[in-house]
């Protein structure tokens, strides 16, 4: 079972990477309830309700596994590493001196070995691995239906702000640089900040979707980053089984609420794999 600790990110351009996406959605959520909202009910009747839940459970979901994430010791803390000659399948860490188990490898940025690392993710400032997987994959997936929702409810939204006197060709080329606009005084500046605010969202759904899709290939063969690059499927148990090793053994539920125990099969030190299927 991974122990639980709260540290702050080892590197300044992880802190900042971490406020920035933090605030920044905080102040995407105020945008949306307090700003977009408005314009479209101006009472408060039951659709405007809908919308509001959703975006209470987005954030919760979003900042829960992000929370999880951060706190959720993958360093394996708790592990007995053993002295001497490395085990079979285990090698020898030159940075941590110690035996490491397999699928383990030393961040440079966290400088520390993780359990079955993944990568260390840019925008949270902490490494991905065996015991904190799971919050990584939900938060994402969470992140691209938040992203998708918001692109098509600010669509109208949008459009009354930008088009008021119809569609003209600089105002929809204005998404490729809306800070242009303003300094060249074809937009207003809260016309120019609207359409700031639609472009970054954009780019970010579509980072989102990416790095959804990289989880999600990887999922599918068991795999983790590194094993994807070199090829590797010594770990593929099938989908359901590498669904469970990530997810633990409610992994239906983890999708409802970031703090649903749900234990994980293996212990981050030893691993099914296809050899040990086959004895």
């Amino acid at each position: 079972m991974a122990g639980q600790r709260w540290v702050l990110p080892r590197t300044l351009a992880d802190r900042i990477a971490l406020s920035v996406f933090t605030l920044g959605g905080i102040f995407l959520l105020w945008y949306e309830i307090f700003h977009v909202l408005p314009t479209y009910y101006t009472d408060w009747v039951n659709t405007t309700y809908t919308h509001l839940f959703f975006a209470v459970f987005f954030a919760v979901n979003i900042y829960g596994n992000m929370f999880m994430l951060a706190t959720t010791d993958t360093t394996g803390s708790d592990v007995v590493f053993p002295s001497g000659p490395a085990p079979s399948g285990w090698r020898y860490c030159d940075r941590c001196d110690r035996n490491v188990p397999p699928r383990s490898h030393h961040c440079k940025i966290c400088d520390v070995c993780i359990l079955k690392r993944d990568h260390h993710c840019w925008f949270a400032g902490y490494c991905i691995g065996h015991h904190n997987q799971r919050y990584y994959i939900v938060m994402v997936v969470y992140m691209v239906m938040a992203g998708l929702y918001c692109n098509v409810f600010n669509a109208q939204f949008v459009t009354n702000v930008k088009f008021q006197d119809g569609v003209r060709v600089f105002s929809v080329l204005s998404f490729i640089a809306p800070h242009a606009t303003f300094i060249f005084r074809y937009e207003d500046l809260y016309t120019s900040f609207v359409t700031s605010l639609t472009t970054i969202g954009f780019l970010l759904t579509c980072i989102f979707l990416w790095l959804l899709y990289a989880q999600l290939s990887q999922l599918v063969h068991g795999q983790t980053q590194f094993e994807k690059k070199k090829g590797m499927l010594t770990y593929d148990m099938g989908l359901y089984n590498n669904v469970v090793d990530v997810f633990g053994k409610n992994w239906y539920f983890v999708w409802l609420f970031p703090f649903v125990p749900s234990r994980l099969p293996g212990d981050g030190v030893t691993f099914r794999s296809r050899e040990t299927k086959a004895m």
